[in-house]
């Protein structure tokens, strides 16, 4: 009786389709929290370093500027210089920012993609058990067909 096995078999399909679900939910979960302790990681700490070390090469540079005996004003050559120092130090962090954020949503959209792998698997595993039952039906029918060919009221 292949009718039993298609059953059976429509009924792992599906257990196995709901248990790929659960797992690439949980997964993409995960990746969300990562992608979230990350920012905060950023956020909290290396964002705040970042700055502080550029306020200290800032900081050395205008020292270094005024020990050379130059004058440190308006149009002069170091002011010129300190200028470009913090148009570039603004840049890289405006940088560090963006690259930030562009990592923190291919996080997200990693786990989207993930969710929807896992709702495509659970499709899968609703179709497989879809075939399973059609062929089970398809055994059953042809079976009693066969038997009420024979004359017999029982399936054997």
């Amino acid at each position: 009786m292949s009718a039993i096995g298609n059953i059976a078999a429509a009924q792992t399909a599906k257990t196995i389709g709901k248990y790929n679900e659960r797992l690439a939910y949980e997964q993409a979960a995960y990746d969300r929290k990562k992608a979230a302790v990350q920012q905060k990681v950023f956020d909290t700490i290396e964002r705040p370093r970042f700055v502080k070390q550029q306020e200290q090469a800032y900081s050395n540079f205008f020292v270094n500027a005024l020990r050379t005996g130059a004058e440190f004003r308006e149009g002069t050559t170091p002011f010129l210089v300190g200028v470009e120092n913090r148009s570039n130090q603004m840049l890289d962090l405006a940088l560090a920012d963006y690259n930030q954020k562009v990592a923190f949503n291919d996080q997200i959209n990693q786990s989207l993609l993930l969710e929807a792998r896992g709702r495509g698997e659970r499709l899968k595993g609703d179709l497989t058990a879809r075939a399973e039952y059609m062929k089970a039906a398809g055994s059953l029918l042809t079976m009693g067909y066969q038997s009420n060919q024979q004359g017999r009221l029982v399936i054997t």
